[in-house]
């Protein structure tokens, strides 16, 4: 999802700024690029040129590219705002937030005003869990733009990270008022039905989306949601299968997965995915209990016994684990022989 100013001649002082969503810019890319080629061959030291170009490759999905073009807009242009703004974009499409996020704050600070560069600003102090800071530059967007389907879909993200999922709601359904094709509003919308058990609402925002974009693991991780509830267990798997397939990174798909193999008694491929999720799931009891399970039963005694021991700390009343606990510490302590020593030690140290 991108939002990029882009005025009818490009960056240079004194145009017009303009949102537009590149999702519905009509221009042929081909043709568009080949002209911005022939035009930076005439000229090549006029840097609106190259943010021109570094937009039209960061629509395309050449982000190197992209970037080679930007650093050539700021190079020539000396630092215009406007360019920083445009390398700004391409470094979170890149996901180098912490390199976009000065850039952006120094566009803001040489008095450059745009919706789409408060939006931007609101994102990435999102993604920095500083909420506060994120709503007010989307503030700042809604005031400039009061219509902007970015601005409501980041003012929604933002409540919705605060626990404010009614008003989330309402602006993801604001966005999609704007933009009816807008992937990223049904994706949260599906999301949060589903969370709640309302599958019918969630059904047809998640099956639209799915059609928009099938390379999202986010909504495949909702759609195996919603089959589990269907208790389509096969369908469920095959969707949480297809999602850490996009994005290997994602902690609920690689738990569910988990725990099916936990389930058909293969523990070592539980861990695979149990381990993938540890940094998300770490403080929930429930997890742990069932990593706890996964290493006992793959024979990484000591790490069971590691896990049960921070499961009790976090929740001392879980009663199993303390018994869980008592046997462990027997098995490691318990005399074997050597050969038998030798390998329980390899698997502990794997």
């Amino acid at each position: 999802m991108l939002s990029v100013s882009l005025g009818a001649c490009a960056l240079e002082e004194g145009d017009h700024e303009q949102m537009v969503n590149l999702q519905k810019v009509k221009d042929d890319p081909a043709a568009q690029l080949q002209n911005l080629n022939a035009a930076i061959e005439n000229s090549k030291r006029d840097g609106s040129l190259y943010a021109r170009r570094a937009v039209a490759l960061l629509r395309n999905g050449e982000l190197d590219k992209a970037l080679q073009d930007a650093n050539e807009a700021v190079k020539f242009t000396r630092n215009e705002p406007a360019s920083l703004f445009v390398k700004a974009q391409v470094l979170r499409a890149m996901g180098k937030s912490e390199e976009a996020l000065p850039l952006a704050l120094t566009a803001e600070r040489n008095s450059y005003q745009s919706a789409s560069l408060y939006v931007l600003l609101g994102e990435l102090y999102l993604q920095r869990k500083e909420y506060e800071q994120a709503m007010e530059y989307i503030l700042k967007a809604q005031e400039l733009s009061p219509a902007d389907e970015f601005a409501f879909y980041y003012k929604g993200r933002v409540q919705e990270a605060t626990g404010d999922t009614l008003n989330a709601v309402r602006n993801y359904k604001n966005a999609l008022e704007q933009l009816a094709d807008f992937v990223e509003p049904k994706r949260e919308l599906a999301a949060i039905y589903i969370s709640k058990g309302n599958h019918e609402v969630a059904k047809p925002y998640l099956q639209q989306a799915l059609r928009k974009a099938p390379r999202d693991a986010k909504l495949w991780y909702n759609q195996g949601l919603a089959y589990q509830a269907e208790q389509k267990a096969d369908s469920a798997i095959e969707a949480f299968t297809k999602a850490v397939s996009i994005n290997d990174a994602l902690p609920g798909a690689h738990y569910k997965l988990g725990l099916h193999q936990l389930n058909l008694g293969d523990p070592d491929a539980a861990l695979e995915h149990l381990q993938k999720a540890y940094e998300a799931y770490k403080g929930k009891p429930e997890y742990l209990g069932k990593l706890a399970s996964a290493y006992e039963r793959a024979g990484y005694y000591s790490r069971a016994l590691a896990t049960y021991q921070r499961l009790v700390e976090i929740e001392p009343n879980m009663t199993y684990a303390y018994s869980a606990i008592a046997r462990l510490k027997y098995k490691i302590a318990k005399p074997m022989p050597e050969n038998a020593a030798v390998s329980i030690q390899e698997q502990i140290e794997r």
